[in-house]
């Protein structure tokens, strides 16, 4: 075995040094508009303007009005630790700016091409200084209004291994917009412009209050949903603004967290969010919240993470039940009772409160009488969505031709212990097969199969899947976010049978929607599709396949939803016609089987 030969001990250059620590502060472009726009927050800048090319790796410019740096002091400013927030080790615990490490400015400049021009309010002439890869290249007098404008450019121009993991202009051009929401809901008295390679993103004029500026960010139809809350305990105040349950998002985009106005993401402030909305929120829908924390300086560490994006609360556990407390009551979160877990035989019928039954016996009647008797023509029409899986939708025979409806009402018309289907908790639909028992999970399955529509209508390159024309036009107010998606995907969703038209502003018009969804609910599944690519970071083919999963994945029918028997029949035949019916889109099985030598083998019979 080959001993391998000990290196000795050596001292980095500097150069080396830098790279490293630009490594830990800047992650990518919309890193850098965050350390520089916290500096003219920390200078006292009132109007912040921001421009990117490129997704900010051609170019990232910020330009402020706040106090200015000096002439004299311009070569420190890319200096490591070299900074005018602290004094001394002791001022760490006390800090109350943004910056104080004194190291952004030195990374930033170490991996890119980088130019301060700055002038302050007593002198006649500001300074202009030029950095290449952190060494000086020239520093000059240059005219200026009090303020600072600093641009960089080439991004990791000379560290080609960080630029090749970066994603695609388009997501971090979309990164760079929340970095910028998130501080402008900090800083709503700020007048705030962004612009992308010449297009304006954000354009926010001072805001006189939180939810003035909450409706520019998030857009008035939310806003409309959100309350107050707030809690004061010692020197801890707690408050801000949260959406009532009639009002969700299907990730946490919308949750923006803030200690002493610095934007941080904090796990547990997180789970007490999560906690306080626990009982009235279905899984995998997220409330929009605005929370601000303000604590005395010294009971917060933000020198936890270089990047200063995360922070270490003294009072933790005190704080998290404080959230927990002020969201419940100032929103009235109490349990609702559709989320309580019950037995089988406590389901109500359609359109009747039930109390609970007896037996097993009792409930098995009840469920064969109430589910499996009478023909089509007489089941209430309130019984399952209608037109869920009509015969439109179902999939073609062998000759193409629809079976008659007297194929279908003779379906339906089966005796009780003849059923061929049955719902499970309106969940999963059950049927027995030549080899056991089956369990099909209605949401998955209808999720596979409006993938596999959505799939074809693209391929095709037009127009194919059947539109509803709205009686009545909905009129959508998107946030900056949804409509840079919008702007990205509109012509793919035409294509899967939206009809939507720009109408001003971040408004749009939609005047048809696919025929085979069912949860449109008065646009919330367009808003749920556009947030999830607002999440997303590819293009192309990759793209258009975040569009159709989650196109399927929000247009299914949900858990919960009453499906007649006939709609149960079309499911599975529509399931069955796609190419890959096991599993839906995202990878969950459409079924499980559970084999008839199983069920012998657990009730003894093997």
């Amino acid at each position: 075995m080959a001993v391998m030969q000990r290196k000795p001990i050596r001292v980095l250059d500097s150069a080396s040094v830098d790279r490293i620590a630009a490594g830990e502060v800047i992650e990518r472009p919309a890193s850098v508009v965050k350390e520089l726009v916290e500096n003219a927050l920390d200078a006292g800048a009132r109007i912040v303007r921001i421009n990117v090319e490129d997704g900010g790796l051609a170019s990232i410019s910020v330009d402020d009005d706040g106090a200015g740096i000096p002439f004299r002091e311009l070569p420190l400013v890319c200096e490591r630790h070299a900074t005018s927030k602290i004094v001394s080790s002791a001022d760490i615990v006390q800090v109350a700016s943004f910056g104080f490490r004194g190291e952004a400015m030195a990374s930033i400049a170490s991996v890119s091409r980088t130019t301060v021009l700055s002038r302050t309010e007593d002198e006649d002439v500001g300074g202009m200084i030029r950095l290449v890869g952190g060494t000086i290249e020239r520093r000059e007098p240059a005219p200026r209004n009090r303020g600072t404008t600093i641009t960089v450019e080439d991004l990791f121009f000379n560290t080609p291994a960080r630029r090749k993991y970066l994603k695609l202009p388009q997501a971090e051009k979309r990164a760079v917009l929340q970095t910028v929401q998130s501080l402008a809901l900090a800083y709503p008295e700020v007048r705030w412009r962004l612009t992308a390679d010449g297009v304006v993103l954000l354009d926010l004029l001072p805001a006189d209050s939180l939810p003035a500026r909450a409706r520019e960010i998030l857009g008035p139809a939310c806003l409309e949903h959100m309350s107050r809350f707030e809690a004061q305990e010692g020197g801890v105040v707690v408050g801000g603004l949260a959406s009532r349950p009639t009002w969700t998002r299907p990730s946490r985009a919308d949750q923006y967290i803030f200690v002493n106005r610095r934007p941080v993401e904090s796990a547990p402030l997180y789970q007490a969010i999560r906690v306080a909305f626990k009982d009235v929120l279905p899984p995998g829908r997220f409330p929009s919240v605005l929370l601000f924390l303000q604590v005395p300086p010294g009971d917060v560490d933000v020198n936890v993470h270089p990047a200063k994006t995360e922070v270490r609360l003294m009072l933790e556990r005190h704080i998290f039940g404080m959230v927990v407390h002020a969201l419940r009551e100032a929103l009235d979160l109490r349990a609702d009772p559709s989320f309580r877990p019950v037995a089988g035989d406590e389901l109500p019928a359609p359109g009747a409160p039930r109390g609970p039954l007896q037996s097993i016996a009792e409930a098995q009647e009840d469920y064969l009488r109430r589910h499996f008797t009478g023909s089509a023509s007489t089941a209430p029409a309130s019984a399952g969505q209608p037109g869920l899986f009509d015969a439109s939708h179902r999939a073609p025979s062998g000759d193409g031709v629809a079976p008659p409806a007297q194929a279908e009402e003779e379906e339906v018309a089966v005796a009780p212990r003849q059923a061929p289907f049955w719902q499970l908790h309106r969940t999963y639909v059950c049927t027995q097969t030549k080899g056991g028992l089956l369990l099909i999970d209605q949401h998955n399955s209808h999720e596979r199969i409006l993938y596999n529509e959505a799939q074809k209508a693209l391929a095709a390159g037009q127009l194919r899947v059947p539109v509803q024309q709205l009686l009545f036009p909905v009129t959508l107010d998107l946030t900056p976010l949804q409509l840079q998606s919008f702007q990205s995907a509109s012509t793919d969703l035409e294509k899967l049978g939206f009809l939507i038209q720009p109408f001003g502003g971040r408004s749009v018009l939609v005047q048809g929607i696919p025929t085979s969804l069912k949860n449109w609910n008065e646009g919330q599944l367009l808003l749920d599709i556009l947030d999830d690519l607002a999440g997303a970071s590819r293009t192309g083919h990759a793209a258009h396949d975040d569009l159709l999963a989650s196109f399927a994945c929000h247009g299914a029918v949900r858990a919960g939803a009453l499906l007649t028997i006939p709609e149960m029949q079309n499911l599975l035949d529509l399931l069955f016609a796609t190419d890959t019916p096991l599993s839906c889109p995202h990878g969950r099985p459409t079924m499980i089987q559970f084999p008839i030598e199983e069920l012998e083998k657990r009730f003894g019979r093997r």
